[in-house]
């Protein structure tokens, strides 16, 4: 029977369907019986989503050059590693 931490780290392969029906049949086993990582997998599936909603807004020009002059101000120095 897999852990939790064993089902995230199989969670990429399990949603590709790129894993060994076995192996696929003892995750399911533990997902039948584990909420948290049930909803752990579904906003896994829901994040590329999200994303291409998020990347649609328009970020005000003022906030994106605030945000731009404040990243440049926490880089060091070009030249300094």
């Amino acid at each position: 029977m897999y852990t939790c931490q064993d089902s995230i780290n199989l969670l990429l392969d399990f949603l590709d369907g790129e894993m060994p029906a076995e192996v696929s049949a003892e995750l399911r086993e533990h997902l039948a019986g584990c909420p948290p990582c049930v909803e752990f997998v579904e906003s896994y599936r829901a994040t590329p989503g999200i994303c291409r909603e998020a990347l649609k807004a328009k970020m005000p020009p003022e906030v994106a050059r605030r945000l731009t002059q404040f990243l440049r101000s926490r880089l060091p120095p070009q030249g300094v590693p």
